[in-house]
């Protein structure tokens, strides 16, 4: 039985790659830019970067890659030791962390047109939760790759747990797709991408990349997204009982809007769950060192202006004064969505 709370109850926001259908049955050109025109990574924070790095790695493949922020870097960067690593005043300021060390971690997965990253707290308190799927706040990675059976297979070899019910695939819009976690507990959904899709595909395990945000309210949500930033509403529909299952839920509801950032091909789509009985949702306040934080990256123009209407608007910033901090290659700053995930606006300097 369902519980007497609406859709809105729980609900997750998902920001994929062409993933609302199978991939390869999406042809859907770039959103047109607004103050929003692109999206440099998704960040999710880990308790050990060696560690989770080296699961991506060996599970699916990504390798590490150069800074987005240097021009014409070609050279990955290194996992830095944290002899190496002091504490930054910028950074603090950016993130609300002072006295903390920080590192992060660029990765680049095969057919994926953001950067992945992975950032790293210590010398602060941190809060370490497993999310559950339907936890307003959650986020998720979403793969399609070639070999779904061998990839679960590697996942199992590192003891990942699977959330999915029955513990193995189900069929979702034609793909079989599972849901588990990294060594962090971090929600990854892995997709078998369709064969046409996997053969015009460039090299690599993975065929296609997404990312998932969980919220309370899509129409709550949507007033940032969408009426704030831009994202173009594309399609609604509600989902059948293997996309509950595949979120380790045996019953419920669950309605999914697809939207897309401007700038991308990216869709951002956001799932409302009601939840049956017996099943309450635990909503994150996320600081951006806590384990699993999620952060996305998105580059925007006119930020002063930007920060003006956000203001306005009521959400809250993380970055100290709610002030950007200045890099030579641009401007940054932090704030909240509704739902406490945590939204970067990222400027670059001009010429770049």
């Amino acid at each position: 039985m369902t519980s007497s709370s609406s859709l809105r109850s729980s609900a997750s926001i998902w920001l994929a790659v062409s993933l609302a259908a199978p991939l390869a049955a999406q042809t859907n050109a770039p959103a047109p830019a607004t103050v929003v025109h692109g999206l440099y990574n998704w960040v999710h924070s880990t308790a050990d970067a060696e560690r989770a790095f080296a699961f991506y790695r060996d599970v699916l493949g990504l390798e590490l890659a150069p800074s987005p922020f240097i021009p014409n870097a070609t050279a990955p960067e290194g996992i830095r030791p944290w002899s190496a690593v002091v504490g930054d005043e910028l950074i603090w300021n950016l993130t609300d962390t002072r006295g903390s060390r920080a590192r992060t971690v660029f990765m680049r997965a095969p057919n994926t047109p953001f950067g992945i990253e992975l950032s790293e707290f210590i010398e602060i308190p941190r809060e370490h939760r497993a999310a559950n799927a339907y936890d307003p706040g959650a986020s998720r990675l979403i793969f399609s790759v070639r070999d779904l059976d061998a990839v679960l297979a590697r996942s199992a070899s590192e003891g990942a747990p699977v959330v999915t019910i029955g513990a193995a695939p189900v069929t979702v819009r034609g793909e079989r797709r599972v849901l588990v976690r990294d060594p962090d507990g971090y929600l990854l959904e892995l997709r078998q991408a369709p064969a046409g899709e996997a053969g015009s595909a460039a090299a690599g395990e993975i065929v296609g990349t997404a990312l998932g945000l969980t919220v309370a309210d899509t129409s709550r949500a949507l007033e940032l997204y969408r009426g704030l930033l831009g994202f173009a509403v594309r399609e609604t529909w509600e989902a059948g009982a293997a996309e509950l299952e595949l979120n380790g839920l045996a019953s419920g509801r669950l309605e999914q809007t697809v939207t897309v950032i401007p700038g991308t091909a990216i869709e951002v789509v956001f799932s409302d769950f009601a939840l049956p009985d017996g099943v309450t949702a635990r909503p994150f306040r996320w600081r951006i060192q806590d384990v699993g934080s999620p952060q996305f990256q998105l580059q925007v123009r006119g930020l002063d202006e930007l920060l003006e209407r956000t203001t306005a608007a009521g959400y809250r910033f993380l970055s100290v004064g709610a002030q950007p901090i200045q890099r030579p290659f641009g401007r940054f700053v932090f704030l909240y969505d509704a739902d406490s995930v945590l939204v970067e606006y990222a400027e670059p300097a001009a010429g770049r």
